[in-house]
Formats: C-alpha cells, structure tokens, sequence
C-alpha cells in the first residue's frame, strides 16, 4: 500500500458527466438567445449571454470538483475532496472511517440526509467530517454500500498500517 491511492464512489464520475450535459444543453439555450429573440430585444441578449456564462462555469465546476471527489490517501494522511472544499487530515489524527448510522455526533441536519448511505472520517478529537465523493446510491442500495464498505475498509487498512500506534476501531 505504497504510494497514493484515490477511493471514490462509482456514480460520482456519472453524475458529474450527467450534470454537465445538463449544464451544455443551458449553453445551448443560451446562445439561441443571443440573437436577441423574434423581435431582437437587449434584455434577451443579456440573458443569453448570463446563461452562457452561469452554465460554462457549472460545467467547469462539474470537471474540477464533482467529478474529482472522493478521498485521497497518501503517506501523510487524506485529503477529502468535497462539494467545495478540500481538507487533508494526517493519519495520526484519524480514529476511523464509517457510516452515518454507527457515527456518534451527526447533527439533526445529518441525521436527516440518510446517514445510512453517507460517510464520515472520525477523528480522535470526536470531530467528523462527511466524505461526499463515497457515498453510497439509493439506486441497487445493498450492493452499492458493499461497494462503499469495501472502500471504508480499505481505507481503514491503510490507516493502521501508516499509524501504528492507532487503535483498531
């Protein structure tokens, strides 16, 4: 286990590439608008021109986020790529990795987003943080958290050989 290694869901890539096509078909709309409609109004322009705009920034967010999430596991630590923000946490930090269901400490926001598909790193601090880029999908539910689990346990591998001294969780 030497070296890095990147851990992500399945549907992460998917749903970014799914995303992104809705984002194109935005541009799309938005340069038939550019004509400034039937009877060429600015106001038309303008918004076609916003769209444009709104739209090709959502499909570079899709290419340099969303299809990048997931967890990095490297000699220091991990570094979680979320929504939109990144944190590396050393691996001396770290208690371990699960589900939300066996996570104490889940806010009532948490509680209410289907713990039993989100992930979270557990730190000796008693923090969490959510690891959005493995979660497992409401589509095929029992297989796609075996999957994930697969990923937790790897993960969870890794972490007791890189930190000796930790605790097996």
């Amino acid at each position: 286990m030497s070296g890095v290694k990147v851990y992500r869901s399945r549907s992460t890539r998917w749903m970014a590439a799914a995303l992104s096509f809705v984002f194109l078909l935005v541009i799309v709309s938005g340069a038939n608008g550019l004509s400034g409609g039937i009877k060429r109004s600015h106001a038309v322009t303008a918004v076609g021109i916003a769209l444009i705009i709104v739209a090709g920034l959502g499909v570079v967010w899709c290419l340099v986020n969303f299809a990048q999430m997931g967890v990095t596991a490297s000699e220091k630590g991990i570094l979680i790529r979320n929504w939109f923000r990144r944190v590396s946490i050393p691996w001396c930090d770290i208690e371990g990795f699960g589900f939300g269901n066996s996570t104490d400490g889940l806010s009532v926001r948490e509680h209410l987003s289907s713990p039993v598909l989100q992930t979270y790193v557990v730190m000796k601090s008693g923090k969490h943080l959510v690891m959005s880029g493995l979660t497992a999908t409401r589509i095929n539910r029992s297989e796609s958290k075996r999957r994930v689990q697969d990923i937790l346990n790897q993960l969870e591998a890794e972490r007791v050989q890189r930190a000796p001294d930790a605790p097996l969780s």
